[in-house]
């Protein structure tokens, strides 16, 4: 190594009339380019990319480090260069990006991409696998193509598989495996707004009896931790997908809410043939969330025969709100959840929706009239007049469409 450069201060009282050229301020380079750069200079010396021919951006799930998709193929210098490696010098290259993000004990690397919308027979990606997820570093579990029911994982895959977490919204964790389940961090806004006293989510509604809130796609826990955050005494979920019923399960136990989880097969009978009574007596109060991993088709006629029970018990907790989170559209099941908010009270059904951007106000009265016929139909009335109290535009889901979240309110029964 050369020497180091000395450097000379001299104390001139004219210095302020000479003008000297300032230094170029030095390329600061994140963690990502630096493990790329300590690669380069170390393992590959031939090669010479400037800062501005490495990726930049990364997103951090502990253990996991997931670049975008583009992060080997863009810059073409750098695309070039990758390309050329072999799976040993790759290996080598990973090892020093993971090095570079020591501080954050890291171990796996992966790319990510867009969760597709069909599998590869082209049928509805209705359990939201991620499919384009390409491990690149670190044993991520068993290939989905391995496992025999991807809906219906074993505890040996559960057990298997790599899971992530990261924290969100003043502290609530939160926990996916990316190889089987996709997260969304666009949800920030949505899951803030429950936080942020809804409409019929304020301190004062909780008061008595408390509230309930249904979400018919609980996936993770995205709305379910945010609700429970804001005072609610119960979330009845429903959830597909076992790899998001394992990952809102340990959620709940890493916030410290009690989960209780509750298989329900293809007729709709609970695990085991258990009946509604013996569910209900192994309900205990710190049982935050009971999840039904099962298809919400069920949905609306199980809990009428829990809200049966509960409600001789004196335990129950009124269902005000249900979520309804699947994108690009959750129609199927507005008229589940028009019978399942509670028929005295009213409450408000948060229906998410892609929508072209020129028929937002369109898309509005639509549901809203919708949501009214259904809801009229649930309680056998001849007409029901919902409102929609507010749309929210979430995030744009492609050019020229929105997800939005329309807060429709059922009225309360006059009586």
């Amino acid at each position: 190594m050369p020497p180091p450069t000395r450097t000379t201060t001299t104390t001139n009282q004219n210095n302020h009339h000479h003008h000297h050229p300032r230094k170029p301020k030095p390329t600061l380079l994140n963690p990502l380019q630096k493990g790329i750069t300590t690669y380069l200079t170390h393992h590959h010396t031939d090669a010479i990319l400037p800062p501005s021919s490495l990726p930049k951006r990364f997103t951090i799930y502990a253990p996991l480090l997931l670049l975008p998709v583009n992060a080997l193929t863009t810059p073409p210098a750098w695309h070039t260069l990758y390309a050329s490696l072999t799976a040993s010098q790759r290996n080598t290259l990973y090892e020093c990006i993971l090095s570079a993000f020591s501080r954050y004990n890291l171990t796996h690397i992966a790319i990510n991409a867009p969760i597709a919308l069909t599998d590869a027979q082209g049928t509805e990606n209705r359990m939201r696998s991620p499919g384009g997820l390409l491990p690149l570093h670190g044993d991520f579990g068993p290939s989905p193509s391995t496992i025999l029911n991807l809906d219906a994982p074993t505890a040996e895959d559960l057990g298997r598989a790599l899971w992530v977490s990261t924290v969100q919204n003043h502290g609530i964790e939160q926990f996916w495996a990316p190889m089987y389940t996709m997260f969304s961090r666009g949800n920030v806004t949505e899951k803030a707004r429950i936080l942020d006293s809804m409409e019929g989510l304020r301190r004062e509604d909780m008061e008595g009896a408390g509230m309930s809130v249904v979400d018919m796609y609980a996936g993770i826990g995205y709305f379910v931790f945010s609700y429970l955050r804001q005072g609610v005494r119960r979330v009845w979920g429903w959830e597909i997908n076992g790899w998001s019923v394992e990952g809102l399960r340990r959620g709940c136990m890493a916030n410290g809410w009690g989960c209780r989880v509750v298989k329900v097969d293809g007729d709709g009978v609970l695990e085991g043939g258990i009946g509604v009574e013996e569910l209900v007596d192994g309900l205990r109060d710190e049982d935050r969330v009971v999840v039904f991993h099962g298809d919400n088709r069920f949905a609306a006629r199980v809990l009428a025969q829990i809200r049966h029970v509960m409600e001789a018990r004196g335990r129950w907790a009124p269902v005000r709100h249900v979520n309804l989170g699947l994108l690009p559209s959750s129609a199927a099941a507005w008229g589940d959840a028009c019978r399942m908010v509670d028929g005295r009270l009213g409450g408000w059904l948060h229906v998410h929706e892609n929508v072209d951007v020129r028929r937002i106000e369109e898309m509005r009265d639509h549901i809203t009239k919708e949501i009214g016929r259904l809801r009229a139909t649930a309680l056998e009335f001849e007409d029901v007049v919902a409102e929609c109290r507010h749309v929210e535009q979430v995030k744009t889901y492609a050019p020229g469409v929105m997800h939005c979240v329309f807060d429709v309110k059922v009225p309360a029964l006059e009586l």
